[in-house]
């Protein structure tokens, strides 16, 4: 059974992200921007299918507040790692999670803390950047302030 839409809407408007901006923007990178791998799986139906990692990436650098944790979990049945935040109260931030048939394989409590790799944890990667762009914030360097104890 897919997640909960309201559940869904709840997680978009905790995070303060418009879900119609992320979806539009995940149609326009399309496939184009997955690994050669993951492309198959994504359809415009489901624009966040393979996207876990880089929606993930541009909550953090972005709109999450100082303390937010980035996470990873196996999924049951899925062959990928998913991507997931936890909010500094421990609210998970899940923009991605309508992606999977059966949300019930989301076990959230066997998670790890995983950071983002591809920049060395100094700021978005270049398909955060532009996620970014494309819904409207400022692309360059994201808003996350390293200089806050906690945040790595």
């Amino acid at each position: 059974m897919k997640i909960n839409p309201s559940r869904l809407n709840t997680m978009f408007k905790f995070a303060g992200v418009d879900k119609t901006k992320l979806y539009t923007a995940l149609r326009t990178m399309g496939k184009k921007h997955l690994k050669k791998e993951m492309r198959d799986g994504w359809t415009e139906e489901n624009p966040t299918r393979c996207y876990c990692y880089v929606v993930s990436e541009f909550v953090y650098w972005y709109v999450s507040p100082p303390g937010t944790i980035p996470y990873s979990l196996n999924i049951v049945d899925d062959p990928w790692i998913h991507r997931y935040l936890r909010w500094p109260d421990g609210t998970v931030v899940d923009l991605t999670a309508e992606q999977f048939d059966n949300y019930q394989n989301l076990d959230y409590n066997g998670g790890k803390r995983r950071m983002f790799l591809q920049t060395g944890c100094k700021g978005p990667s270049k398909r955060a950047r532009m996620l970014a762009e494309l819904m409207g914030y400022d692309a360059i360097n994201g808003v996350r302030d390293k200089s806050v104890p906690g945040l790595y």
